[in-house]
């Protein structure tokens, strides 16, 4: 009866925990909060160090000791824009055929200055060829006006293949920075002149005026008389043509070539034409025991042999400029003796032979 009586209900049970178990939870969650801290503190520094980059760029443009050049092309229009924080003295800019680094046109005006020094002797004018970087027309410069930004428009680019090369000057020369870009266009403008090649022989001056599109005419004078035009031409790029030169102390003729998109080429050279032939004189001594032979030629002298009883002896001058007077000294041999000299120069087909002969008993 008393345990049907009994309305307490049932009896709540206690759970005893395995200690190991609380353990494992507990650590489960410290490694998760120990992970999520680490991703926010690896947040907070990843944007902490992009913030400090961003500002570091900023500040380095902001103090940059370079000159900031754009370049805007429309079709064959060009603008230069330049940017500095000091006043902009000058930009030089000069176009280039074909695709140039900035090595390959340092490497260009270097040969340039030093083929100026040696074309002061040449009688020939070589053509370049079309791959070879040659400059298109003169370098253009524009002064500054005093302020930090400076702006070139209007600029034609060349047809085909092109590259310009940017210099930018500012205050004092204290900042020079240099800025190339390739161009390509079908649409712009022709601006490489006609190159010229003079070749004398003898009298004669053979002209040959060529351009890359299409050349128009070619004019010359001698000693500043009246201008000769020559229009016939030997194809559509190139135009051919002779002058008889008479022999005078000095002659300067001045040519200009011109093409269809009217640039144009000027030659302007002296010559000291001498066509005779080299001047050989004998002198020897009083009982004949030596020959002294003298050659001239006001162009100089590239070789000079002789031959003295069958035996040849030769003297060759590398710079014909430095031999225009050669004086040779020959000891003779007892008896009959012939000597015989020859005379070279640079120029084709042109050299002197003389003979001569003595007897030396001593």
């Amino acid at each position: 009866m008393n345990q049907i009586l009994d309305h307490s209900g049932p009896k709540i049970q206690k759970i005893h925990r395995n200690p190991g178990d609380t353990a494992r939870i507990i650590k489960v969650y410290a490694i998760l909060i120990i992970i999520f801290a680490l991703c926010f503190i690896g947040k907070s520094a990843y944007t902490l160090s992009e913030n400090k980059k961003i500002i570091d760029l900023q500040k380095a443009i902001a103090e940059s000791t370079l000159p900031r050049i754009e370049l805007q092309a429309n079709n064959d229009i060009l603008t230069i824009n330049v940017n500095y924080k000091d006043a902009i003295e000058e930009v030089i800019y000069q176009w280039y055929r074909g695709d140039a680094t900035l090595d390959d046109i340092h490497s260009y005006v270097t040969s340039q200055g030093t083929s100026q020094e040696d074309n002061e002797t040449d009688d020939e004018e070589v053509f370049v060829d079309e791959n070879e970087i040659v400059a298109l027309g003169e370098a253009n410069n524009e002064k500054g006006n005093g302020k930090t930004q400076m702006s070139i428009t209007n600029i034609g680019i060349p047809k085909g293949e092109s590259t310009i090369h940017i210099r930018v000057r500012t205050r004092g020369n204290a900042t020079e920075t240099e800025y190339v870009q390739h161009y390509s266009t079908d649409v712009g403008v022709d601006k490489i002149e006609p190159k010229i090649n003079v070749t004398l022989q003898g009298k004669k001056l053979l002209i040959t005026a060529a351009d890359e599109t299409e050349i128009d005419y070619l004019t010359y004078s001698i000693n500043d008389e009246q201008e000769v035009q020559i229009k016939e031409r030997k194809d559509k790029k190139t135009i051919e043509t002779e002058i008889e030169l008479s022999e005078t102390e000095d002659t300067v003729l001045k040519i200009c070539a011109v093409d269809k998109a009217k640039n144009s080429e000027i030659y302007d050279k002296t010559y000291a034409l001498y066509v005779s032939k080299p001047k050989i004189e004998f002198l020897a001594e009083s009982d004949f025991s030596k020959i002294y032979i003298t050659v001239t030629y006001p162009k100089g002298l590239k070789k000079v042999e002789y031959d003295l009883n069958g035996k040849t002896y030769e003297e060759e001058y590398e710079n014909p400029e430095d031999a225009r007077k050669v004086e040779l000294e020959v000891p003779t041999d007892v008896g009959y003796n012939i000597i015989t000299v020859k005379a070279y120069t640079e120029e084709e087909q042109v050299y002197a032979e003389e003979t001569g002969e003595c007897e030396y008993n001593p």
